[in-house]
């Protein structure tokens, strides 16, 4: 057969034959047969071979990049645990300087690198208990003990947490827990031996003193076991009972200084929100009653619960409140009152009455479910609350209430404790700011008062009072040719006749309002001109204006005092002397008259010092300035009221006079 000629064949210059051609092209396609075939073998062999390097090449690559992965993962623990390290070296450094707040954000900071660290909460519980934050520092000591329950630092932490928040019995339990593991340990062995003694010495003076001569005993232990059932920790004081109407809190042991004596949580606490959203509070708020006071809310909501009588959760409470406020001068009978003639607090014990009765006549008029409470009742529960009542901020926001147990101490200044609610332990905390001894009493501090305050909001005064104030009445002379010029000014409809509750102090503010006035009533021409130009000048801050002026202010103020003293029926001398014939530890005076003559004499006392400081000033202020030097020189290094005016109003303007 004839072979197709290929187009790559060349054909050449002679011929030849058919077998010959045919032969060729056999041979050659066996050629080309086996030569194919040997490529084929070789190839399988080449592709098997490069396969195999291949794969031996992806080992090795996965083999390197495990291995380059494995460490990095070791190098990043490394550097992790490193910083962590560091952080936690920064945190004791600023804990050892007393830094406690950095120091707690350095722990915090090594804790969100290593969670599981339970060294890192134990020493950021301790950083929280140096600053006084023991729920939080419970908080942490506990996790640490989560996280190692072998480890006994934990039940160190957790017992000294428990033990600053007064939970004795299981501060205890917490330390013994610790030395079953660690039964060596110094610091948990010294801990169980002084809380013991600590323990031990509390009931045995708490067996000997807080039942003795009570005769509310029962209603006492009553409340405190209601308040110990609800959470409140007080292991360190008692109640003692003086009278019917007087009671106070003392030591079970020494209380060394900064030490939290009572803890009652907010579930226990009366608070105005409380009152608003009982029943007697929504009816209230649904009558929209234009309440005088917000104490009514509190007043209310007490009697609501008085009504309920044992059913009420309060009642162990309520049992324990005084129930006649008999110290109380708006109850004062007529021979008592008589001790006050002449006093500006008879005017605030008749507007206290006349007040009560308006707010008793009102919400009576609107609320129907207030009506089942009689004036007396109200006025009573009234008297609980404004004596009783603490003014709190709870988690940002500003309310009042009730706090078992932390309203029985008595009032002293200066402040030997402080108090507060922590937002932390969601509790009212009181806390020494002195060592107070076994036995002794514990004072709260009503704050800087005038005696008029304390006798009639909380029936009793105060002796030897420096806040104690007077009342003056300063009236513009209608003969003034410039009266009616004055009484513009003032712009005040009782800018004709004054009055100033003011202390005895030039550097109080109510004092200088009360001589700013009085040199307005005595300027006069260009000095009254002065003071209508004068840009942005306050009646009430008109500084000393001229010798002149200055001497008929003090003239002034020392004939209104004088008016004031003559309305009394005893003298300042017959009071002073009275009072010190009758100490307070050991008067022969009933209470309530005691408490009276404390009251007017504290007033006089006030109003003696404008006497003196007129005797004494207008005779400086008279004075060519080389004689007042030497007088000027030892005023400046007194701090009694009287020479603060002096280097304050009297050296002025004599020195600019001359």
């Amino acid at each position: 057969a004839k072979q197709p000629t290929k187009p790559s064949q060349k054909l050449g210059g002679g011929s030849s034959s058919s077998s010959s051609s045919s032969s060729s092209a056999s041979s050659a396609a066996a050629a080309a047969s086996a030569s194919s075939q040997r490529d084929s073998n070789s190839m399988g062999r080449n592709n098997r071979r490069n396969k195999k390097k291949k794969a031996a090449q992806q080992a090795a690559a996965a083999a390197s990049s495990s291995s380059g992965a494995a460490a990095s993962q070791a190098n990043g623990a490394d550097s992790r645990q490193a910083r962590v390290e560091a952080l936690k070296l920064k945190g004791n450094r600023a804990f050892g300087v007393d830094e406690f707040k950095k120091a707690i954000d350095f722990y915090s900071e090594a804790i969100e690198l290593d969670e599981k660290n339970q060294s890192l909460w134990s020493n950021r519980s301790a950083a929280h208990a140096a600053k006084k934050d023991y729920a939080l520092a419970l908080k942490d000591a506990e996790k640490a003990i989560e996280l190692a329950p072998e480890w006994a630092k934990g039940y160190l932490r957790k017992g000294t947490a428990l033990e600053s928040l007064l939970d004795y019995p299981a501060a205890m339990a917490a330390y013994r827990e610790g030395l079953a593991r660690a039964p060596e340990d110094p610091a948990l062995g010294k801990a169980v031996d002084s809380l013991s003694k600590m323990m031990q010495e509390l009931k045995l003076t708490e067996e000997q003193l807080v039942h003795a001569d009570n005769p509310e005993a029962d209603k006492f232990d009553t409340m405190c076991k209601w308040l110990k059932d609800g959470g409140a920790q007080f292991p360190m004081l008692y109640l003692q009972y003086y009278s019917e109407d007087y009671r106070g809190v003392h030591c079970l042991t020494k209380v060394p200084n900064d030490s939290i004596i009572l803890y009652v949580p907010k579930d226990l606490i009366m608070t105005s929100e409380v009152a608003r959203a009982s029943d007697i509070g929504k009816a209230i708020l649904r009558a929209k009653v234009d309440l005088r006071s917000k104490h009514s809310f509190l007043a209310s909501y007490l009697l609501e619960q008085k009504h309920l009588g044992r059913k009420s959760r309060w009642w162990p409470y309520i049992e324990i409140l005084p129930q006649k406020y008999r110290n109380m001068p708006i109850f004062f009978d007529e021979d008592e009152l008589k001790w006050l003639k002449g006093s500006f607090s008879l005017d605030k014990i008749a507007d206290r009455i006349e007040s009560l009765q308006r707010e008793y006549d009102n919400i009576f008029a609107k609320v129907p479910e207030f009506r089942r409470f009689t004036h007396e009742e109200f006025v009573w529960a009234r008297l609980v609350v404004i004596t009783r009542i603490f003014g709190l901020v709870i988690d940002g926001k500003k309310t009042d209430g009730l706090v078992p147990y932390a309203d029985m101490l008595n009032h002293k200044r200066p402040r030997e404790t402080k108090w507060t609610f922590d937002d932390n332990s969601q509790g009212f905390t009181i806390t020494t700011l002195r060592t107070v001894q076994l036995g002794e009493e514990v004072f709260d501090s009503y704050g800087r008062k005038c005696n008029s305050r304390f006798f009639v909001n909380y029936g009793f005064s105060i002796d030897n009072n420096d806040d104690n104030e007077a009342v003056l009445r300063i009236a513009l002379d209608k003969s003034d040719p410039q009266y009616n010029l004055k009484v513009r000014m003032l712009a005040r409809r009782d800018a004709e006749l004054r009055e100033f509750q003011i202390p005895a102090n030039y550097k109080e503010k109510k004092t200088k309002e009360l001589f700013s006035y009085t040199r307005l009533v005595h300027a006069h021409g260009a000095e009254l001109m002065f003071l209508t130009t004068a840009d942005g000048k306050k009646i009430e801050e008109i500084e000393p204006i001229s010798v002149e002026n200055e001497i008929k202010v003090l003239k002034h103020l020392k004939q209104a005092a004088q008016t004031v003293m003559a309305g009394f029926d005893t003298t300042l001398e017959d009071d002073e002397k009275l009072l010190a014939e009758n100490p307070r530890e050991s008067s022969t005076l009933p209470n309530n008259l005691r408490n009276a003559l404390v009251m007017r004499t504290g007033e006089k006392r006030v109003l003696q010092w404008f006497i003196d400081l007129a005797d004494k000033c207008v005779p400086m202020l008279q004075m060519p300035w080389k004689d007042l030097k030497r007088i000027a020189a030892k005023a400046y290094q007194s701090t009694n009221a009287t020479d603060a005016y002096i280097t304050v109003v009297v050296v002025p303007l004599v020195k600019k006079a001359n």
